[in-house]
């Protein structure tokens, strides 16, 4: 008859000495390092908080929408360079004579249905009483925006669309001029996990009845982007068409701004700051356990510190 060896189990010892001993010191020590020596280790190599992390969201926009077009011509075509048309009725009173008679529509539109703004539509019909060769052309359009699903931050905010034509265009020459883009939120730091922010939900144009000048581009501009938040309009593609009117005197800006899923940084909070730098730790302590309950087994088995006679638990075996 033959038998087989079904269990079997290695030889326990017992180690003891005084709690005051040199034997104390190192099995304290190696207990110390044991459970030190893995979060040194995580959090000195790199990347154990993860204090920038990132997420997507679908921005929500205001249908409050404000602007003002700015045409500036060459200086040699007549006395006054830059010509505008705007929402405000301040700047539009004080500033009548560089008005350009305009009409314009501005259309917000959810092309995916889910209750959000995609897209804005913008067009304005411009007629020109003068014949004049436009430079450039600045369209300011202002309007609320809003993230919520972490922080919510809410501000005005703004798309610069410039159009600088490529070659020579007069305000007789019957055009349209269209532009294609993708609004872009900017930030120079990450938002916060939750919270509110509203610093910069005031009015990016402060108008009132003393304004002696149009308001200036540089200087306005020169704060906007000074702010940790904003947007901006990335220009994709530029047409240049001619009407199908008959009128001369009149150019056409269109307009379509694309809002998508934005990718937004934002810092993580406490919870899940912990859950990601637990899993680090772990993964490392699993080999320092390992390593050190070896190193313990080698020296009181080896007699290297001083330990009363081990006292041996037999072995069995069924």
């Amino acid at each position: 008859m033959y038998y087989y060896e079904l269990f079997s189990h290695s030889d326990r010892f017992s180690y003891r000495a005084h709690i005051i001993s040199n034997s104390t010191c190192v099995l304290i020590l190696c207990t110390v390092l044991t459970f030190l020596s893995p979060f040194l280790l995580t959090y000195y190599t790199g990347d154990f908080w993860a204090n920038d992390l990132a997420s997507s969201e679908q921005p929500r926009l205001g249908n409050q929408f404000k602007y003002i077009l700015i045409v500036e011509s060459q200086p040699e075509t007549s006395s006054t360079n830059r010509f505008f048309t705007s929402s405000y009725s301040v700047i539009n009173s004080n500033f009548a004579n560089n008005m350009i008679p305009a009409s314009g529509t501005i259309s917000p539109s959810d092309t995916d249905g889910d209750g959000l703004i995609d897209q804005i539509r913008v067009s304005y019909d411009l007629a020109f009483t003068t014949a004049l060769t436009i430079e450039s052309i600045n369209l300011w359009l202002i309007f609320p925006f809003e993230l919520h699903n972490k922080q919510r931050l809410t501000m005005e905010t703004m798309a610069l669309i410039s159009i600088v034509p490529s070659y020579q265009i007069t305000t007789s020459s019957n055009k349209n001029l269209t532009v294609y883009g993708q609004l872009k939120f900017e930030q120079k730091l990450p938002i916060e996990y939750s919270g509110n922010n509203s610093i910069y939900n005031q009015s990016i144009i402060n108008v009132d009845n003393t304004l002696s000048t149009l308001p200036d581009l540089d200087s306005i501009l020169s704060e906007y982007f000074t702010r940790n938040f904003y947007t901006t309009f990335q220009q994709q593609y530029t047409s240049i068409s001619s009407r199908t009117t008959t009128s001369s005197d009149r150019i056409t800006i269109n307009a379509v701004v694309n809002v998508g899923r934005q990718i937004i940084r934002y810092r993580p909070g406490f919870w899940q700051e912990f859950k990601w730098g637990w899993i680090q730790y772990i993964s490392v302590l699993l080999p320092f356990l390992c390593v050190f309950n070896r190193l313990k087994l080698f020296v009181f088995s080896n007699h290297l510190v001083r330990t009363l006679e081990p006292l041996k638990q037999h072995r069995h075996k069924a």
